[in-house]
């Protein structure tokens, strides 16, 4: 790739990045985060020239791309520090944007600044690294309950005048929608029947307020 070609899209990358700062939320990837497990690794296998441990995120199918952006990465990010940051900051987004398609999910060219992790995610991976998974079952499991208990609570508050007005047994209606398909998407995670049920789209995130 021509270096001024690449020099561009990475300083658009950083700008989109600076214009994101405090936007970071649910929709964000954790395999985009400058500090989740895919760019901590790839900044590991740059520093040291093995990429041996970071083609376990990606596809035997796509090694070979992944391959050649480390090699133009490690060449480019001799000639200087800015030469440096850009090659990596290439290499992530090739890396990442394989990761994700191998997960169907689109990258959308942006690798989000550190600190933005769901707590949750963080939480889980903390648990994988520790070797311990009881605080974060009764985390996630707390949440949980939280969240039918409430919307069962508001379904039967509003049944008990929901055939007395239209107005209020459509409010009823719509507790009670929030209630069952709370509970069928916590369902069906639990069993692993939820589309996507992985990283990326755990039906039940948006709840535990």
């Amino acid at each position: 790739m021509n270096f001024s070609i690449l020099r561009r899209r990475v300083i658009a990358v950083g700008v989109a990045a600076a214009l994101g700062l405090g936007m970071v939320g649910t929709a964000s990837a954790h395999c985009d985060a400058a500090d989740g497990p895919v760019i901590t690794q790839a900044t590991v296998a740059l520093n040291t020239g093995d990429i041996t441990p970071l083609l376990k995120w990606v596809p035997e199918s796509e090694e070979a791309t992944v391959k050649r952006a480390y090699a133009q990465a490690r060449k480019l990010r001799q000639l200087s520090p800015e030469a440096r940051q850009l090659a990596d900051m290439h290499f992530f987004e090739t890396l990442v944007r394989v990761h994700r398609a191998s997960e169907g999910v689109a990258f959308d060219g942006v690798i989000k600044p550190a600190g933005g992790i769901e707590p949750s995610v963080a939480a889980a991976d903390a648990a994988l690294k520790g070797g311990n998974v009881d605080a974060l079952v009764t985390e996630i499991t707390g949440k949980i309950e939280h969240g039918i208990r409430a919307r069962y609570a508001a379904a039967r508050a509003a049944q008990a005048s929901a055939d007395t007005s239209v107005a209020n047994g459509r409010a009823y209606v719509n507790d009670y929608v929030q209630y069952i398909h709370y509970v069928e998407n916590v369902d069906r995670v639990g069993t692993g029947t939820a589309h996507g049920a992985g990283e990326h789209s755990v039906a039940v995130a948006q709840d535990a307020h």
